[in-house]
């Protein structure tokens, strides 16, 4: 198993937008991830590449939508435009095979081990897919996980939100970039920001009181440290279980019955 270095952030509480930020404190025991604990693509704004695979978030327990947005400003080439977001377990290749949806019909190859970004087996993260602007293929096969995304709790308020980045390995960029509507400037943004660590290292962030915030995974380049490829960064959110009056336990099976729901719906279609 990989040797996977974990490092926590300390941030100071900011009161001027009435969002406290701290250093870890959910558990992993009390803690659930919101991430589905199943394969698939999470339904955006961007729609779907394959409506059976497709998960819609909004009907889990702890509901929240999830919309992909624009993140490449610089001019340099290549340009990207909104990224597509997956919940991944990179120990399957997606092929098809042993029951995986098939993403090799998209442009997309998931390796059971990546070049570069690789979660310990067996787990589900938030991987995003790269699109270069004026192309309808993946950038690198699907394998540049770089791309900003707004989640929203549908007006719902989190008390406290532990999102994990994975392999930051380019300082300054990946991190959180807007709280509850408000975007983080300044010293607060620099905050934010998560530094380059080692390989497969783990960096957290704890929001508080939170509705909705703009996530940045991963640099794309050609100013990042990996200047041909751009830093892929994978993700993972959570929240205290007593967030859910259901319990947040529930998620992987919410999200197995919408996936079915939505394959039996392909099937009459």
């Amino acid at each position: 198993m990989k040797n996977i270095k974990k490092l926590v952030k300390t941030l100071a509480a900011v009161s001027t937008i009435g969002l406290g930020f701290a250093t870890v404190s959910v558990s992993q025991a009390q803690a659930a991830s919101l991430v589905p604990q199943i394969e698939g693509e999470i339904e955006t704004n961007l729609g779907c590449l394959d409506p059976s695979n497709c998960i819609d978030t909004a009907d889990l327990d702890f509901g929240y939508s999830v919309t992909s947005l624009k993140y490449d400003f610089d001019g340099k080439g290549p340009q990207f435009v909104e990224s597509r977001l997956f919940s991944d377990d990179r120990s399957t290749r997606n092929d098809g095979t042993n029951g995986t949806f098939d993403l090799t019909q998209f442009g997309i190859t998931f390796l059971d081990t990546d070049e570069g970004t690789n979660p310990n087996a067996g787990t589900n993260w938030f991987r995003a897919v790269a699109y270069e602007e004026g192309s309808t293929t993946p950038f690198e096969d699907g394998r540049l996980e770089v791309g900003r995304f707004k989640f929203d709790f549908n007006g719902k308020t989190a008390n406290e939100v532990r999102l994990d980045f994975f392999d930051v390995e380019d300082g300054g960029f990946s991190g959180i970039l807007e709280v509850n509507g408000q975007e983080l400037s300044g010293q607060m943004l620099a905050d934010m920001l998560l530094p380059a660590g080692p390989d497969s290292n783990i960096q957290t962030l704890v929001l508080k009181n939170v509705n909705d915030f703009v996530v940045q995974m991963g640099n794309p380049g050609p100013d990042s440290v990996f200047s041909n490829t751009g830093d892929g960064v994978s993700l993972e959110v959570k929240i205290p279980e007593s967030e859910n009056i259901i319990g947040l336990s529930a998620l992987a099976v919410a999200g197995v019955i919408t996936l079915k729901r939505r394959k039996r719906a392909s099937q009459k279609a």
